[in-house]
């Protein structure tokens, strides 16, 4: 009865069927990602990090956050000199000068789906954020739909995000990208690049007790894994938030975590058999980064914040590298100098700080995302459409992403 209805609701916004379903599965789900053997001689992947840094405006908090790019050597150390600045202090609709975070890179390293306030309203909280849409250079930044936190589909038709069920919710913490009182999981599809039509978006948790957030998209596209606590939970905290995935195909809801502690951000490692996510310590009361099997077996502390300095302790938004082997994630103040750091994704852990150069010590580096890019070369014009489902980002020697 419920996927009826769901279907219903489908149809009711000119929708024949869920899309992400019926192209979900091994055998439905085109990929869309960078793979270098389909033009080896005529290109490159390249590793790279989006994040929000506060490098531009260290004295001001998260309300300065900008979007930049770090791409990776083949050596596999990073580009420290060449981080990209990609938003550029945007002023919204209202007079307000944008705050970036949670920069997600498309599969195919083309787009970028990333939170920003810079339209709310003089009433709304700080916090109160947008999704938007951009190249991966930081141009045609396209307002797309009142929420945060979004997360792609395999194939990069779709993102998923919460937001609030009503539309007038507002956040009730001030972290940012915080749920509101009323917060489910919604997905909808992105337009193209040079399209100008935003579809309503499809609430696919639609819980009147729960507050669901920070949603994840499984690699084969079937999943999708979220944060979901109930609506009596305390306003400043979430004790009884778990980690808890539906199945597009029928919106079953399982919960991978019970037990009684708070867990939040979870992240798919990229063969989908693992998750990441932010643990509760036992000791500290604050998050450590945890992993577990993808049917929420072997549940693991890498990270032990009892055993650093207090301005340490907190550890979040984990996410992966392309190839599974490392974890990047935010460790340190969370509002004044917190910065990112790398861990093994098999132990021992070995925590080290990711490399960056001097300005970006000078305020807070966090929301990262990791990913690739296909960098091709002038030749490619007119070849690059048979690459990985259609499209791949080219950077022209202009800085020009295409």
């Amino acid at each position: 009865m419920r996927k009826l209805r769901f279907l219903i609701t489908l149809l009711a916004f000119g929708i024949a069927a869920p899309g992400w379903s019926q192209e979900s599965g091994p055998s439905n789900m085109r990929v869309r990602k960078c793979d270098p053997s389909h033009h080896p001689t005529k290109g490159h992947c390249v590793s790279a990090i989006v994040f929000g840094s506060t490098r531009n405006h260290p004295t001001s908090g998260f309300s300065g956050a900008e979007i930049y790019l770090m791409t990776m050597n083949e050596d596999g150390t990073f580009n420290v000199d060449d981080a990209a600045r990609l938003t550029q202090d945007e002023i919204g609709i209202n007079g307000f000068v944008g705050a970036n975070l949670f920069p997600k890179l498309s599969p195919e390293g083309k787009r970028i789906v990333f939170d920003s306030n810079r339209n709310r309203l003089p009433s709304e909280p700080g916090n109160t954020s947008d999704l938007f849409l951009m190249k991966a250079d930081g141009k045609a930044q396209t307002l797309l739909i009142r929420g945060s936190s979004a997360t792609w589909s395999p194939n990069g038709k779709y993102i998923a995000f919460h937001r609030s069920a009503s539309g007038t919710g507002l956040p009730i913490k001030p972290d940012p990208g915080a749920a509101t009182a009323d917060s489910d999981i919604f997905i909808m599809r992105v337009p193209d690049l040079d399209g100008n039509v935003i579809e309503e978006p499809i609430n696919i948790t639609n819980t009147l007790l729960f507050i669901e957030d920070d949603a994840d998209w499984s690699p084969d596209g079937q999943k999708i894994v979220f944060t979901r606590h109930p609506t009596t939970d305390p306003a400043g905290n979430s004790p009884n938030a778990e980690i808890c995935e539906v199945t597009l195909e029928t919106l079953d809801v399982t919960c991978l975590t019970n037990n009684g502690e708070e867990e939040r951000g979870p992240t798919w490692s990229p063969d989908g058999t693992r998750i990441a996510y932010m643990c509760r310590n036992q000791t500290t009361s604050i998050f450590d980064i945890c992993v577990m099997d993808a049917d929420g077996a072997g549940q693991t502390h890498l990270t032990d914040n009892s055993v650093l300095p207090q301005e340490d302790r907190f550890h979040a938004t984990p996410t992966w590298s392309p190839d599974g082997t490392k974890i990047v994630f935010t460790r340190g103040p969370a509002q004044t100098n917190a910065q990112l750091w790398v861990i093994n994704a098999d132990g021992p852990a070995g925590e080290t700080p990711l490399p960056h150069d001097s300005t970006l010590t000078q305020g807070v580096n966090t929301t990262a995302s990791w990913g690739q890019l296909w960098v091709g070369g002038r030749r490619l014009r007119h070849q690059q459409r048979h690459f990985a489902d259609g499209e791949v980002l080219r950077i022209e020697p202009s800085g020009d992403t295409r």
